[in-house]
């Protein structure tokens, strides 16, 4: 993460998961490489994209810390590259305070860009328009008990699908069921915008 950081730091998160965001190969990329590394002509042929613009996708990705090289294999002046999604680790409140505002922003960053193109990914094909998805976003004015009731909430509302997660699990190793990878996407923050009281 310190990489990343550092990398990072030399451009505004969000104008670097705006780009990353921005064009349909680079969120291919993206998606992929949440389900694990890969070479360059791997994705190229798993995005069935040509190579070249595959590379030049992934310089300025990988430059930018969007993606991380996983490992690398030096065989005479080849290099052979193998890319990842940048790891998050789940982080306490607490580790989260003792960060800096910088390597929170990164972390957010990350997360941010990450499930934005697993949503954007899922629009372009039409997943996300099936009946059975859920969707839904409001904002709610509260007080600071009601802040603290919202995050305890979230808390139980993620506990709760891990729990799923696993007696689901335990079901589909005796049943031999094969599973669905099912994105589950919670944000509750502090709106960047102000509202205004009506008159």
């Amino acid at each position: 993460m310190v990489a990343t950081v550092a990398k990072r730091a030399r451009k505004q998160i969000e104008d670097v998961v705006q780009y990353a965001l921005g064009h349909k190969t680079r969120v291919q990329i993206l998606i992929v490489l949440n389900d694990g590394i890969y070479t360059g002509a791997e994705l190229a042929t798993i995005i069935d994209e040509p190579l070249s613009n595959v590379s030049n996708h992934l310089r300025r990705m990988l430059d930018d810390g969007s993606i991380e090289i996983a490992k690398e294999d030096r065989k005479g002046n080849m290099v052979q590259y193998w890319y990842k999604a940048v790891e998050i680790p789940v982080y306490s409140t607490e580790e989260a305070e003792a960060m800096t505002p910088l390597q929170r922003q990164m972390t957010v960053g990350a997360i941010v860009q990450g499930g934005v193109a697993e949503v954007f990914a899922a629009l372009h094909i039409g997943t996300l328009a099936n009946p059975r998805s859920l969707l839904f976003w409001h904002w709610y004015n509260v007080d600071a008990q009601g802040r603290e009731d919202m995050d305890a909430a979230s808390h139980r509302y993620l506990d709760e699908m891990r729990e799923i997660e696993a007696e689901s699990t335990n079901r589909r190793a005796k049943s031999g069921e094969a599973g669905t990878t099912m994105l589950v996407n919670l944000s509750v923050f502090e709106r960047a915008r102000r509202v205004r009281a009506h008159s």
